[in-house]
């Protein structure tokens, strides 16, 4: 018996004729009305969970906006905690009704609310209609690398150059793993340092969804450092490219690119919570996922560890 159930789950919101929409599902071996959800499978993160229970239990392939928080409780015992996110709808599929779910209706909020068993429930529908629909904005260090002094001895005819240091065999690892995590927020565009341990990190997700990744020396150590200038200027032209993307940037960058994503997008400690969450201090794989409306306005910023 686990000491905690972990799980996941989403108020997937779409636009309706008389305004935006949530889905709701009945549960019938519980009698009940809840937000799509369900147990991680072993090994599987919660972003990566939520979208596979939203696509089983409603028939709709999801991406993950702003998350909503955590709700516990027990189930026969044991201590239950599923994460929730805002979840926008990309295509859908009709579902066939099975014991899990028979059901899965779209309602406005008075009708959700009305239907819904939890009151749990009730203050996440309530919370995910408050926040605007948003495109997110990934800013990723890249994955785990040969030590430096490793690759110097190496015997590689390119050691006397770090822009070429690989990725480690944990590295490697994780820029798979990271396929699904990134899948999880449906991102158009790759953008990378042009060191290849950056490239090497977001490649496996880039082939996944047949893009190029896009090469940026103003995201590399060596750009930023002859020239932190150009680093705010690639930042900027970046950001005002719109689009869901990820960039693959370097510790020793990551200050500049959060500094100047904050001040381009007006975050200051007025914004209490959100300034704090911008913090650049992230390990090898870590990412920061920053929600922006189309007008440019910061709605949320979440953090994925490795």
């Amino acid at each position: 018996m686990p000491d905690l159930i972990e799980a996941a789950g989403v108020v997937l919101v779409r636009p309706g004729p008389d305004g935006p929409e949530v889905a709701v599902v009945h549960r019938p071996h519980r009698s009940d009305w809840s937000l799509p959800k369900g147990k991680l499978d072993p090994g599987e993160r919660h972003e990566v969970a939520a979208v596979r229970e939203a696509l089983e239990e409603t028939g709709a392939l999801v991406a993950l906006g702003p998350a909503l928080g955590h709700r516990r409780y027990e189930v026969a015992g044991v201590p239950k905690r599923v994460r929730y996110w805002r979840a926008t709808v990309l295509s859908q599929k009709p579902r066939d009704p099975d014991d899990e779910v028979d059901e899965v209706r779209w309602l406005r909020r008075k009708a959700a609310l009305a239907l819904l068993t939890s009151p749990d429930d009730h203050e996440l529908v309530e919370a995910a209609l408050a926040l605007p629909d948003t495109v997110p904005t990934v800013v990723l260090r890249h994955a785990e690398a040969t030590k430096r002094a490793a690759w110097r001895e190496s015997g590689s005819p390119d050691a006397d150059d770090d822009a070429r240091r690989p990725l480690a065999p944990e590295g490697v690892e994780h820029s798979a793993a990271l396929v699904h995590l990134l899948a999880a927020y449906d991102l158009d565009a790759v953008v990378s340092s042009d060191a290849d341990r950056c490239r090497a990190t977001v490649e496996p997700y880039a082939a996944s969804r047949g893009v190029d990744v896009r090469l940026e020396h103003g995201l590399s150590e060596e750009g930023c450092e002859h020239d932190p200038a150009s680093t705010e200027e690639t930042v900027h032209r970046l950001l005002a490219a719109d689009g869901a993307a990820v960039w693959c940037t370097h510790r020793p960058v990551l200050p500049i690119v959060v500094r100047t994503l904050a001040r381009a997008l007006d975050v200051d400690r007025r914004k209490g919570h959100m300034a704090d969450a911008l913090d650049p201090r992230l390990k090898p794989g870590a990412a920061l996922v920053l929600h922006r409306t189309p007008d440019g306005v910061l709605a949320g910023v979440d953090r994925l560890d490795p």
